[in-house]
């Protein structure tokens, strides 16, 4: 038997060790092992009755080791108080190598197992003849531990050969959990207080199926965060009630696991109150625009082993909307720019694997970039980039206007001013612009306003006194520009003289008498003002003195002379020349005195 099963694990690998109790979980009670190698089995009436913890299949071998070749014995199945195969075909065990057909059993359920001997081959039709009253454990030295330790047919060995049996429960789907044990020898008579050493046994294998139905039912391929996500469902075939564990490995780690036991309306015909679904939020748990496998497994209750659902391995790509920011110059929108311009066009993007260019320029574009142009000329020029993944695109667009600005040149007598007039002043107003759709005129003192043509001119005429500014403003869609020109109209120079005495003695201080005081005006012009005042004597010499300011006076005092005007006898003459800053000049009337020595006249 050890040999058998050392035989199964290398060729099955699923053994864990050998299995020493009759079926797991079976309501026979296990003792220690014994020195001959199996299981001791307690007493039992016959028929000994077994609870399968477990749905599967199970099967009897039976086994002669009487010394004597007309003893047999037949084993077989009761369920619910009637044998199996009675009315149709049951087996009986003959010459030491039938095999009963297996039969399911189901989770839970009991089954019996009834054996008899017979005598010369006479079992009859009926059943046993003479049935014993129950079963023991052999003592053979040898039976179990010798007698099957192949699945090969060993004559010489004494071995069975049921490698067809094991190949067919395997090939089935089934996993042997009860591996071939040797129970019970019936006791032939009891009179000479021992066992009979030379009777019939049988070997029990049960098996069962552990088939599990589940699917993975998550997307594949690119996916938004909100099925970013693994689902599905699984269950145990012949348990769809059993809660199943489940875990889920990306790329091969291990990011979530859980019990299936969740429920879905479209599971209630496949499980047990539909609660043998799973989801789980891969969001967080993967990284975000990577392509990962997702495969999900169930695990078998039983022996804690992992299996792969249906639908998996998958692969999944979890991604947000994708998502494009472009700037000229660092702005959005509409930039202005006059020509040539220059600028720089700068794009992020997330989430997004391709993004293209249109509208003024075009082709592919990475995730992000910078993009400079320089020289542009005059137009409108729109950019747009497109950025794309598989769940969805987005776009952002900037425009470039680029414009000649408008100019204006607003002169005054072809000058660009300012230009100073006397008044009442004349002169004329021309103007030229570019680039410009309208233009509107100004004034200080509103003597010219209102639209006028893009280009022409304007006489002004009787312009009174003051400083007269004139502004012209051309535009176009984008822009406006000015000029202005200045017109100062001043008023003609004037200005007066006056003496004070008509008539002076002569050398009259030296009589106590006053000497001769001119005083002046001036009106008009631009100051500051410079006075050239000139005197004549009587005998034609002529001397000048130089005067500032609106106001002046010649005296005795300031002209250095005491004797001002009075050192000759005879008609003193006197007048001024006026200068002012504009340089306007000016030349007074003429003011006469007398000088005479008249004593007899007195003061005069």
């Amino acid at each position: 038997m050890k040999k058998f099963i050392l035989n199964l694990m290398k060729r099955k690998k699923t053994f864990l060790g050998i299995i020493l109790a009759i079926v797991i979980g079976l309501v026979i009670t296990i003792s220690v092992l014994a020195d001959y190698g199996h299981p001791i089995v307690s007493y039992n009436r016959n028929p000994v009755s077994i609870t399968f913890p477990r749905a599967g299949r199970i099967v009897l071998w039976n086994v002669i080791t009487s010394s004597s070749p007309g003893y047999f014995s037949r084993y077989y199945f009761i369920r619910n108080g009637c044998r199996v195969g009675q009315n149709c075909t049951y087996m009986d065990v003959i010459n030491n190598q039938t095999v009963l057909t297996p039969i399911t059993v189901a989770a839970g359920e009991t089954i019996q197992i009834r054996g008899c001997d017979c005598y010369g081959g006479n079992c009859g039709s009926g059943g046993c003849a003479n049935p014993h009253v129950g079963w023991k454990t052999p003592h053979h030295d040898y039976f179990c531990p010798n007698y099957f330790y192949s699945q090969n047919y060993n004559p010489s060995a004494g071995g069975r050969d049921f490698t067809s049996l094991m190949t067919a429960f395997l090939a089935s789907g089934d996993t042997i959990i009860g591996t071939p044990q040797c129970w019970g020898d019936w006791d032939e008579d009891n009179s000479n207080g021992g066992y009979d050493h030379d009777f019939e046994d049988f070997v029990l294998i049960w098996a069962y199926r552990d088939t599990f139905t589940g699917y993975h039912d998550g997307a594949s391929g690119t996916v938004p965060q909100s099925q970013c996500r693994a689902y599905g469902w699984v269950m145990q075939d012949a348990a769809p009630g059993l809660d199943i564990n489940y875990r889920i490995l990306v790329d091969g780690n291990l990011v979530a696991n859980g019990v299936a036991n969740q429920y879905r309306a479209d599971l209630t015909g496949t499980c047990t109150g539909g609660t043998c679904g799973y989801s789980q939020d891969l969001w967080g748990l993967i990284s975000p625009n990577v392509q990962h496998t997702v495969r999900v497994q169930g695990q078998n209750p039983y022996n804690s082993s992992w299996f792969d659902l249906s639908g998996t391995n998958k692969t999944i790509r979890c991604s947000l909307p994708p998502s494009v920011d472009l700037k000229v110059n660092n702005q959005d929108g509409t930039v202005r720019l006059t020509s040539p311009a220059q600028y720089l066009l700068s794009w992020t993007s997330s989430n997004a694997d391709t993004c293209t260019a249109s509208g003024s320029w075009t082709g592919t574009k990475g995730q992000s970039g910078l993009t400079n142009y320089t020289g542009i000329t005059t137009g409108s020029y729109t950019y747009t980039l497109t950025c794309s993944n598989p769940i969805g695109s987005a776009s952002d667009s900037v425009t470039v206007i680029v414009y000649n600005p408008p100019a204006v040149d607003l002169k005054v007598n072809n000058t660009d001013g300012p230009l100073t007039l006397i008044s009442p002043a004349s002169f004329n107003l021309s103007w030229i612009s570019r680039d410009a759709t309208n233009c509107s005129a100004a004034s200080s003192n509103d003597s010219w306003v209102g639209n006028v043509v893009i280009a022409g001119n304007q006489p002004m005429s009787g312009v009174p006194t003051g400083t007269h500014t004139y502004t012209i403003t051309c535009s176009n869609q984008y822009e406006t520009a000015s000029d202005s020109v200045t017109v100062i109209v001043i008023a003609p120079l004037r200005g007066t003289i006056a003496v004070t005495y008509a008539r002076l003695l002569l050398f009259a201080p030296s009589l106590d008498q006053p000497a001769q005081t001119l005083t002046g005006e001036v009106t008009g012009g631009v100051p500051p003002y410079s006075i050239l005042v000139r005197v004549r004597t009587p005998s034609g010499a002529q001397f000048s003195l130089n005067r500032n300011g609106s106001t002046w006076s010649v005296t005795p005092e300031n002209s250095g002379d005491l004797n001002f005007g009075t050192t000759e006898e005879g008609i003193w003459t006197a007048w001024a020349d006026l200068t002012d800053d504009f340089g306007q000049t000016y030349l007074t009337s003429s003011v006469v005195w007398e000088v005479a020595w008249h004593p007899v006249h007195g003061r005069p």
